[in-house]
């Protein structure tokens, strides 16, 4: 029995569906569904190593060296660069997983499932799952005390509406609730809620158990029924990565949710991915035009959207910290109008369909609204129209008020805090823990500007090693206050954003300001295969290994090639790798 199954029979208090339940819990999956290990593939024998690569790693391989052969030739000072970045060179599958969706694709799978039943969000409803550099990682969440009942309890209400009107689940009223009816339509439910992938044992299970709650609690209570067990299956929360067929490759409906999930999070016939389509996903220009067209849809340029603002960190409207007693001009309204600004930005520049980074991180325009126009200092803006920002205070989306401020403290620019943050999530560089004991407190100086309490606070050798990557990040951002007005002077005195860096491939970047700071390393290698990385974590909802490398080396070498940056390139590569498409046992 898994934890979820468990858990959502101790919830079910009605005695009379008790039996029924335990027919459904005896139908769910075989394997444990929410935390610790996943069993062993059931078309691997059990005694075979688990490093023993997969016939479908062993085509990979040859695979990626057809590539770098390929890359090399094309361009190969950009290749000896991607392989400086990404070194390693046999690929390897990640290993099996059960994948919990996340709050999202659980909104978009009801929807899908369920139009005409679905009204309050689960992202409401259920507590935000737990965050690693503020992505979802799929294998991270769980079902746990925090919240397993809130998500029961958004299946019941769902479960009550269809019990309102059943129809859209089940037809059978008019032939006087005919058997056979009644189990071709719980089959087709399952199959459509399970996405698929499910054995015949399983649709016995559920239409046995729902042609028994006809007869004994009527026909509208018993779909309300068959849908409350559905929706908190294990096979519908979690996607079934751990069945493969023999060369570790996953199995059709299994590789279509993996496809349809990643790119657009939501079900694969969601975005027009049928049952029929997905057996053919091993012929590779078939597989080539439904990533292209899983890419056009609405539901992937909005997940391309949710990406950039988790990659920026950019809090709702709510969330901010800003001391309003300090900055009473930050209101509600204000705060409001910043996370617009940044969403309005993003939908813009990602509506093209090969959409460049170059666009987002060093435009100098923006959607200014009529509370910006005074943290930007303009006289005027064209609501809901592009306008041009200063550009010598202005360079894309780092100066975006809102991006600004979700870095800022209460009353302080927090400059170590924006420097943490660019330290890890634009240029990939890694940090240690402070000195265990460590006051962290930047002492407060009167008459001193932020930048130079840091510099005294953190100038003992103890603090350098890790202060020495974070502070030019901060500094070169000091011109703008916790709110993301432009300033001059900090207390009185001039700011100093000036920064000199000696980790870019490019050559030692020494600037004055942060617009030119911002143009050399949004330029910069390091900050795009930085960038590779964050997509590749967001998307897959985990870490990269070093088996990732060679599908990590044509991304970044696709994305940087000839300086055009293009995103959708990128993703188009990672859509046809075994990253998406293999698994393997782990030993």
């Amino acid at each position: 029995m898994s934890l979820l199954e468990s858990c959502y029979l101790r919830s079910r208090a009605r005695p009379r569906t008790s039996a029924r339940l335990v027919l459904w819990m005896l139908g769910g999956l075989t394997l444990t569904a929410c935390e610790g290990q996943v069993g062993r593939s059931p078309f691997r024998p059990d005694d075979e190593p688990g490093a023993t690569p997969s016939p479908d790693d062993t085509m990979a391989a040859e695979g990626a060296q057809e590539a770098d052969e390929a890359m090399r030739a094309d361009d190969p000072d950009l290749f000896a660069l991607a392989m400086r970045y990404f070194s390693g060179t046999t690929p390897e599958s990640a290993p099996a997983r059960l994948a919990r969706l996340t709050r999202t694709q659980l909104d978009l799978t009801v929807q899908a499932l369920l139009p005409d039943a679905y009204a309050g969000t689960s992202l409401a409803a259920v507590p935000r799952d737990p965050l690693v550099t503020n992505y979802e990682y799929a294998e991270n969440l769980s079902f746990n005390a925090a919240n397993f009942t809130p998500f029961t309890e958004w299946v019941s209400a769902l479960a009550t509406k269809v019990g309102q009107k059943p129809a859209p689940v089940v037809t059978c009223a008019a032939s006087g609730t005919d058997q056979a009816c009644l189990r071709a339509a719980s089959d087709a439910f399952v199959r459509r809620s399970f996405r698929h992938v499910v054995s015949d044992p399983q649709l016995a299970r559920f239409s046995s158990f729902y042609v028994a709650s006809v007869a004994e609690v009527g026909l509208t209570q018993a779909t309300a029924d068959l849908v409350s067990v559905v929706l908190a299956s294990p096979s519908f929360v979690f996607r079934d990565e751990v069945r493969t067929d023999p060369a570790g490759r996953l199995l059709p409906a299994q590789w279509a949710q993996s496809l349809s999930y990643t790119l657009t999070d939501a079900p694969p016939e969601a975005v027009g991915l049928g049952s029929a389509d997905a057996t053919r996903l091993t012929d590779e220009a078939f597989r080539q035009q439904t990533v292209d067209k899983l890419m056009s849809t609405p539901h992937a340029k909005k997940k391309l959207e949710r990406f950039f603002l988790a990659w920026l960190e950019v809090k709702e409207p709510t969330e901010f910290t800003i001391a309003s007693e300090v900055f009473p001009e930050f209101t509600p309204q204000l705060a409001t109008e910043m996370v617009e600004e940044t969403r309005a930005f993003l939908t813009h520049m990602l509506a093209s369909t090969d959409p460049s980074l170059l666009d987002i991180t060093q435009s100098t325009s923006s959607f200014v609204s009529r509370g910006l126009r005074t943290i930007y200092g303009l006289s005027k803006a064209n609501t809901g129209e592009l306008t041009a920002l200063k550009p010598s205070e202005r360079l894309g989306i780092f100066t975006h008020p809102g991006v600004i401020a979700s870095h800022s403290g209460p009353s302080t620019t927090r400059l170590v805090k924006r420097g943490v943050f660019f330290t890890r999530k634009m240029m990939c560089l890694p940090l240690g823990l402070p000195p265990a004991g460590e006051d962290l407190t930047i002492p407060e100086a009167p008459n001193q500007t932020e930048r130079q309490r840091i510099e005294a606070g953190t100038a003992p050798q103890r603090c350098q090693g890790c202060h020495r990557s974070i502070n030019p990040f901060g500094f070169m951002q000091e011109n703008y206050d916790p709110i993301g007005r432009f300033r001059s002077e900090d207390e009185g005195k001039p700011i100093d954003p000036s920064i000199s860096l000696d980790i870019l491939d490019e050559g030692p970047l020494k600037t004055t300001s942060a617009v030119d700071a911002l143009r050399g390393l949004t330029s910069s290698a390091r900050f795009q295969q930085c960038f590779v990385r964050q997509m590749f974590r967001y998307y897959l909802g985990r870490d990269e290994r070093n088996g990732d490398d060679p599908v990590l080396r044509q991304m970044f070498f696709s994305f940087a090639r000839d300086g055009k940056q293009d995103i959708r390139a990128m993703l188009r590569i990672l859509a046809g790798s075994t990253a998406l498409s293999a698994r393997k046992d782990e030993p």
